[in-house]
């Protein structure tokens, strides 16, 4: 009788419906709120912060009239978290002190420029050199291009051959790919690009959603870096840069005649668990989806028509 009753509970209440929902929200809480700038230790969340300041000091020098003086605070606190970062026991990630190195001085040749006192600014960010480059540039807006001969082009394909992907191209796509934005330049997406025959295997069999495919010659799962977000109201962000990204990357796969198909991560602690194991992923990243990608049978290739909606139909003019 007390089976009966909990059965009922669990398939016709509310509750019962919610109840593994609700388990999974708390297993996403626990993973942004401890791996997040929220919860994570300040050796993480330094870099997070820098990023976030110079990006702000660069959109300031984009705008069409850049106010002298401005970012005077900002570029104070860049310098003093930038201190902070380099005196951390911790391997640093040099990228970072170049970005602040490039920011500061970018942003007082524009000061100068302006007849700005910047005396405050530490003489050592005038003398060492930094290999990036930061501030405005000016860019052309093509009035031709193949975009949606592109775009049309591209389908969907599960049909593989055999032929492997090189590491040098995979490279090549995934930096075409970093063409896509992201939240504050943060670039937070991760690409683990498994090539390995054993592991393509395991990850075949435990997603239910790959039967029947060819197999590819890389499984691309994409991940996002927790640390580089900062608080409750960025929780959802890591997948709008997964999926702009992936977005970019199924394009960039398909300009080197490569095929591909994105496939739904449905995120869970086991199966995430169980990829993380597998490709050797921390815990701090995010798995967001995965493409399948390889090359054709030929310059032919099967693929579902998969019809869209008209475009009256999803456009709403207010």
């Amino acid at each position: 009788m007390f089976n009966k009753i909990k059965s009922i509970i669990y398939k016709k209440t509310d509750f019962g419906k919610t109840r593994y929902l609700n388990y999974l929200y708390q297993y996403d809480l626990k993973q942004f709120y401890k791996n997040s700038v929220m919860g994570a230790d300040n050796n993480k969340v330094l870099p997070t912060k820098i990023r976030l300041i110079a990006h702000a000091i660069e959109k300031g020098l984009s705008l069409p009239c850049p106010k002298p003086g401005f970012g005077k605070k900002k570029i104070q606190e860049l310098i003093a978290l930038n201190e902070e970062y380099k005196g951390c026991t911790e391997q640093i990630d040099m990228q970072v002190e170049e970005l602040v190195k490039a920011t500061v001085r970018t942003y007082a040749e524009f000061q100068k420029k302006n007849n700005i006192d910047v005396s405050y600014i530490p003489q050592k960010y005038f003398e060492e050199h930094s290999s990036i480059q930061v501030g405005v540039g000016e860019f052309e807006i093509k009035d031709q291009n193949n975009f949606s001969e592109i775009a049309y082009a591209r389908h969907s394909s599960r049909n593989f051959s055999e032929r492997k992907i090189s590491t040098e191209v995979i490279l090549d796509v995934v930096k075409l790919a970093q063409t896509a934005p992201s939240a504050c330049n943060r670039q937070a997406t991760r690409v683990y690009a498994c090539i390995n025959d054993s592991k393509i295997d395991q990850i075949m069999k435990m997603h239910g959603g790959l039967n029947g495919f060819n197999k590819p010659a890389v499984i691309f799962v994409i991940a996002g870096e927790l640390n580089l977000y900062q608080n409750e109201f960025e929780r959802n962000t890591v997948f709008v840069d997964g999926g702009i990204f992936i977005m970019n990357l199924l394009y960039a796969l398909n300009s080197f005649g490569i095929l591909s198909c994105p496939i739904i991560w449905g995120s869970e602690p086991d199966m995430d668990g169980r990829l993380e194991t597998i490709l050797n992923i921390p815990h701090s990243h995010k798995i967001v989806a995965l493409v399948v990608a390889g090359y054709p049978n030929g310059k032919k290739y099967k693929a579902a028509l998969s019809p869209k909606r008209k475009v009256e139909d999803i456009v709403i003019f207010k």
